[in-house]
């Protein structure tokens, strides 16, 4: 079930805040499968959750304290993370917990990858806030690197695209305007 992540009043879309005045455009109808990630992960209050879930924050007040954000929009946060299958909320004695699903946990990668990024791209003067390390070994984590399905390292300039099962006729036709580009470049700067 895909989660309903606006509604409609007349011609105005609202978004999940309830601000009329601004508008959230979403993406899940999108042959894109980044632009549909975006329209669910997006919002860096979700990316943070995931990352408190990830790093061992189980409850509500735990979020709230270590995001600081206020209780209305983490409800709002943990329900599309619970829509979108990311997070189970459970009652564990008198309370309530959240945890991640294993779509939610494949969130891992991209967030060490975020973290990676940040440290070298955006970092503090001071250095890195933590460092990932292999938990039974203590060894810090290589950076985050593709490789294709036979284990071959790959770089930017290695990477290419080929149509895929999903794609409609008009990714396939921006497929073949991007190939067609690249091939005239290479032919000019021969």
């Amino acid at each position: 079930m895909k989660p309903v992540n606006r509604f409609l009043v007349g011609s105005c879309k609202l978004p999940l805040t309830g601000d009329p005045h601004v508008e959230r455009v979403t993406f899940e109808d999108r042959n894109c499968s980044v632009a549909r990630s975006v329209d669910v992960l997006g919002d860096w209050w979700n990316l943070l959750i995931v990352r408190e879930l990830l790093w061992g924050a189980t409850k509500f007040d735990e979020f709230q304290r270590n995001l600081e954000i206020s209780k209305g929009i983490l409800s709002k946060r943990l329900k599309l993370l619970q829509d979108y299958g990311i997070v189970v909320k459970h009652t564990v004695g008198s309370g309530t917990e959240y945890a991640l699903t294993e779509k939610g946990r494949a969130l891992h990668v991209i967030i060490i990858a975020m973290l990676q990024w940040g440290d070298k791209w955006n970092p503090l003067a001071e250095g890195a806030p933590l460092i990932p390390v292999n938990r039974k070994t203590g060894a810090p984590l290589a950076p985050v690197k593709l490789a294709d399905l036979n284990g071959e390292p790959l770089e930017l300039k290695d990477l290419g695209l080929i149509v895929g099962p999903g794609a409609d006729e008009t990714t396939r036709e921006r497929l073949d305007r991007l190939r067609q580009a690249a091939q005239q470049k290479a032919a000019a700067s021969r």
